[in-house]
C-alpha cells in the first residue's frame, strides 16, 4: 500500500492501616450488593467510532450499569488505573467497559456516546481537555446518564454530577513543601514547570505549590529562574486564574515527556552558570520529572538538583531509589478507584452519594470526594509503597528491605524482558502472565529498562529465588553473555527469547520468530508495491547491539539486492550500502558497516531524527514516491511522520513489524503501509512449553538452530504474517489477536 496524502490535511501526529481496612470492607460490601443487582450484565465490548467489522449488525448488548473512559493508554498512570478498575470490578463479578480516548476529545466524545447507546447509568470520565469535555458531559446529561469526573475536573458546564479526586491543591503544596524542606540558606535557583493549560488540575497543582513557595520567594530562600511572568507576580500571595494561566503558558510541559525535556534544555541553555549549581525544580508529575531530571543531570554546571513528581509511577520510584528523582506524591489509585466505584454504585442503586467537599468548575460547584495524598522519597519508599502492598519489591532494584525479610519464594520460571517503555514488551508481559496464571504457575516477570547491569541483577535475583529456567530477552545480545554464564554456573537453564544471546555457549535454547523471514517479508512488500525503475529507497535498521537487527537486515537484503541490481530501486541514505549494492550476500562486518549508518537504536526519537537528517540532505529528486525499509513499528511511525512532513515527498511505502496497536491504527488510517505480525501468543506458548519441558524433564521440541558466534543454539521458530489494509481484519481481528474496539475506521 502506498501512502498518499494532501499536505494541508495530513495530521501531525503518567493508625492508615485501619482506614484502609475500613475502606476496603465498605467497598467489598457495596460491591457484593452491586454484584446481585448487575448479575445479568453482558461481557464488555469497547466502543468504536466507525461501522462494526461484522457484516450484519449484532443484537444490542444487554445494559451495562457503568462505563469508564480514561484519557490515554500511552502513560503508565492510566494503565495502572485501568488495571485497578478491572480487578475491582472483576472481583465483584460484573462487566464494565473501560475505553481510552488517546488524548483526542473527539474519540472521548465517541466513547461516551457509545456507552450511552449501551444503556449505562453512570460514566466515570477522565477528560483529556477539561473544557472540551463539557459538550460530552452535556450529551450524557441529556441522555439521563450521571457523569463522575475522575481525577480531572470537567469545566465550563453544570452537567458534571460528581468529582472523585485527590486533593489537587494538597498535591502542589506537598511538592512545594518538599522543596522548602530541602533548601538551605538564601538565593537558591528555582525552576518552575507545570502541566497542560487545558487541564484544570494543572492550575490546582500550581495553586497549591504557589501557596507554599511564594512566601519563601518573598523571603529570599528561592529566586525564580525560568518564568518572567512568575517573577513579575512573585510578591502576590494569591494569584487569579488568568495570572496563573500566564505563568503556566511559559512553563507548560503539556504533560509530555519530550516537551518537558525540550523546555528544560532550553531553560538551561538560556541560564548562566550562576543560575545553576544546586537547583530546586518544581516538576508537575513523574513522567515530566524524569525527563526534566535527565536534562538537569546532563548539564555540567548543575551540581545537585531536587526535583518533585507525582503519581508514584514504577519508573519514577526506581529513579528515587537510584537518587535521580527526589520525591513523588503518592496518590493511591486503589483509594481513588474505590471511591469512584463506591460513588458509581451509589448512583446505580439509588443510595446516598458520599462527598467530602466541592470544586468550582467555572459554572457550578461540583460535589466531590477527596482522597488523601502521601509524600514519598528514599526515606519512606519501602513503608509507603512496598509494605502497604501498593507495589511488590520485585518491581525494583536497590531496595533496602532488610528490616522485614521474607523467605525466598522458590519459583520454577523467571522472565526478564528488556524494557517496559515499548508497547511490544508490555504485550508480552500480559500474555506471559495470563498464560502462566491459567496454567497455575507462579512466575516473576522483571524488566531491565535497557540496562545490561539491571538485566544481570534481575537474573541473579531470580537465581537466588531458586528458579530452574529463565526466559531472557537481552537488551544487548553480546553483553548478556556474562549473564547467561552466571545462570549456567548456577545450574539454571537459559531460554533466549526473541533475541539471541551471542558470544557464549551458555545459551540452552532460543525461542524466536524466523527473523530472516521477517526482513524478507518487509522487503518483498516494498518490491511488490514498486513500479518501474529508479525508485528512491531509504534503509533503516535496529540496534547494532541486537543480533536480530542483523537477521532482519540480512532477510531484507536477500530480497532487495536483486531489485537494486536491476534498477528497480536505488539507495539514497547509506554510502556503505551503495558501495556493497552488487553483493548478493554480505558478511556480518559488512552488514555492521551499513547498520552503523542507518541504525535507529530501536528508538522513536533516534529514528525520527535520522529520517529528518536524511531528508534534509536529500535533493528533491530523491523524494517524490519513496520506499522505506523501517525495522519495526515504533520506528516506522516516527519515520513515517518525518516523511509525511516533507513537502517534496508525494507518496511513501513504509514497512514495520510487531503489529503494535498504534501502528495498526496507522495502517488503517493510511499512514503506515504494512507490519509483520509476530503473533506473541504463539511465541509465548512456545516459550512456556519449552520452559515446562525443562522443569518437568520432558523432551524439548526444537525446529532449527542459530549460530550465536560460539555455538549452534537449538531453536523453536514461530511463523510470521504480513499485514496491511487488505487483510488487517482477517489477520488481527478475526483471529482474536485484537478486539475491533481497539481501533477506529475499520471496515
Amino acid at each position: 500500500m502506498k501512502v498518499a496524502f494532501q499536505k494541508k490535511n495530513h495530521p501531525r501526529f503518567y493508625n492508615k492501616e485501619k482506614k484502609m481496612k475500613k475502606k476496603f470492607f465498605v467497598l467489598f460490601s457495596i460491591l457484593m450488593i452491586l454484584s446481585l443487582v448487575l448479575a445479568a450484565c453482558a461481557p464488555s465490548e469497547e466502543a468504536v467510532t466507525e461501522e462494526p467489522v461484522v457484516e450484519e449488525p449484532a443484537p444490542p448488548a444487554e445494559e451495562l450499569a457503568v462505563g469508564i473512559v480514561l484519557p490515554t493508554r500511552d502513560e503508565p498512570r492510566w494503565i495502572q488505573d485501568q488495571t485497578r478498575f478491572q480487578a475491582a470490578l472483576d472481583s465483584a463479578g460484573y462487566s464494565v467497559e473501560i475505553l481510552f480516548s488517546q488524548a483526542d476529545p473527539s474519540i472521548e466524545k465517541a466513547n461516551v456516546e457509545a456507552l450511552i447507546t449501551k444503556g449505562v447509568k453512570v460514566i466515570i470520565l477522565t477528560p483529556h481537555d477539561s473544557a472540551a469535555a463539557a459538550a460530552t458531559a452535556e450529551a450524557a446529561r441529556a441522555a439521563g446518564v450521571t457523569i463522575i469526573s475522575y481525577d480531572r475536573l470537567i469545566t465550563g458546564t453544570d452537567a458534571v454530577d460528581y468529582y472523585v479526586t485527590f486533593d489537587s491543591i494538597a498535591v502542589g503544596e506537598a511538592q512545594a513543601q518538599y522543596l522548602v524542606d530541602q533548601a538551605e540558606g538564601q538565593g537558591n535557583p528555582l525552576y518552575l514547570y507545570a502541566g497542560a493549560a487545558t487541564d484544570n488540575n494543572a492550575f490546582l497543582f500550581f495553586e497549591g505549590a504557589w501557596n507554599v513557595l511564594q512566601p519563601k520567594i518573598a523571603d529570599g530562600t528561592f529566586y525564580i529562574v525560568n518564568s518572567s511572568q512568575a517573577i513579575a507576580l512573585q510578591d502576590k500571595p494569591t494569584l487569579t486564574r488568568d495570572e496563573m494561566g500566564g505563568i503556566i503558558a511559559q512553563i507548560t510541559t503539556n504533560w509530555d515527556f519530550n516537551d518537558a525535556k525540550s523546555l528544560a534544555e532550553a531553560n538551561l541553555t538560556a541560564a548562566p552558570a550562576a543560575d545553576k549549581g544546586d537547583v530546586y525544580i518544581l516538576a508537575p508529575n513523574d513522567g515530566t520529572a524524569r525527563a526534566i531530571a535527565d536534562a538537569f543531570a546532563a548539564d555540567t554546571d548543575v551540581t545537585n538538583y531536587v526535583v518533585t513528581g507525582q503519581d508514584a509511577e514504577i519508573a519514577s520510584v526506581q529513579y528515587i531509589i537510584d537518587g535521580k528523582q527526589s520525591m513523588t506524591v503518592l496518590k493511591d489509585v486503589r483509594m481513588l478507584v474505590d471511591d469512584a466505584i463506591a460513588m458509581a454504585i451509589s448512583v446505580v442503586t439509588g443510595a446516598a452519594v458520599e462527598t467530602t467537599g466541592e470544586y468550582d468548575n467555572g459554572v457550578t460547584m461540583v460535589p466531590a470526594k477527596q482522597s488523601e495524598v502521601i509524600t514519598v522519597d528514599q526515606s519512606n519508599v519501602v513503608e509507603a509503597l512496598i509494605d502497604s502492598g501498593y507495589y511488590d519489591a520485585s518491581e525494583f532494584t536497590g531496595l533496602d528491605v532488610a528490616e522485614a525479610p521474607e523467605a525466598p519464594a522458590e519459583l520454577s520460571v523467571g522472565i526478564v524482558l528488556p524494557t517496559r517503555d515499548e508497547p511490544r514488551w508490555i504485550q508480552d508481559q500480559t500474555r506471559f502472565q495470563a498464560a502462566l496464571d491459567a496454567a497455575g504457575y507462579d512466575v516473576e516477570i522483571l524488566f531491565s529498562q535497557a540496562d545490561p547491569s539491571i538485566e544481570k541483577a534481575n537474573v541473579e535475583a531470580l537465581i537466588t529465588k531458586g528458579v530452574k529456567v529463565i526466559i531472557l530477552t537481552p537488551h544487548d545480545s553480546a553483553a548478556a553473555a556474562a549473564t547467561a554464564e552466571a545462570a549456567r554456573a548456577a545450574g539454571v537453564t537459559i531460554i533466549s527469547y526473541d533475541r539471541l544471546i551471542t558470544g557464549t555457549d551458555a545459551v540452552d535454547y532460543y525461542v524466536t520468530f524466523d527473523s530472516i523471514a521477517v526482513g524478507e517479508a518487509q522487503a518483498q512488500y516494498l518490491v511488490d508495491q514498486a513500479e518501474g525503475q529508479g525508485n528512491p529507497l531509504y534503509l533503516y535498521a535496529g540496534a547494532a547491539t541486537d543480533n536480530n537487527a542483523f537477521l532482519f537486515f540480512e532477510g531484507a537484503w536477500n530480497v532487495l539486492q536483486p531489485k537494486i541490481a536491476d534498477g528497480t530501486f536505488y539507495i539514497v541514505n547509506s554510502s556503505q550500502a551503495i558501495a556493497l549494492q552488487d553483493k548478493p550476500t554480505l558478511t556480518r562486518d559488512e552488514m555492521g558497516g551499513i547498520i552503523a549508518q542507518i541504525t535507529t537504536n530501536w528508538d522513536f526519537n533516534d529514528a525520527k531524527s535520522l529520517a529528518e537528517a536524511n531528508l534534509t540532505a536529500a535533493p528533491a529528486a530523491d523524494k517524490g514516491d519513496v520506499y522505506i525499509l523501517a525495522p519495526n513499528d515504533g520506528t516506522a511511525r516516527a519515520i513515517a511522520d518525518a516523511f509525511a512532513a516533507d513537502t517534496d515527498v508525494t507518496n511513501y511505502v513504509v514497512t514495520g513489524q510487531d503489529a503494535e496497536i498504534a501502528s495498526v491504527q496507522y495502517i488503517i488510517d493510511g499512514k503506515q503501509s504494512m507490519t509483520v505480525l509476530k503473533d506473541v501468543r504463539m511465541l509465548v506458548d512456545d516459550a512456556i512449553a519449552m520452559a515446562i519441558s525443562v522443569v518437568t524433564g520432558a523432551a524439548v521440541e526444537t525446529t532449527g538452530e542459530y549460530d550465536n558466534g560460539v555455538t549452534m543454539v537449538p531453536a523453536k521458530q514461530s511463523e510470521v504474517i504480513t499485514v496491511d489494509q487488505s487483510n488487517v481484519v482477517e489477520a488481527l481481528i478475526d483471529s482474536g489477536y485484537y478486539d475491533a474496539s481497539e481501533f477506529t475506521g475499520l471496515d
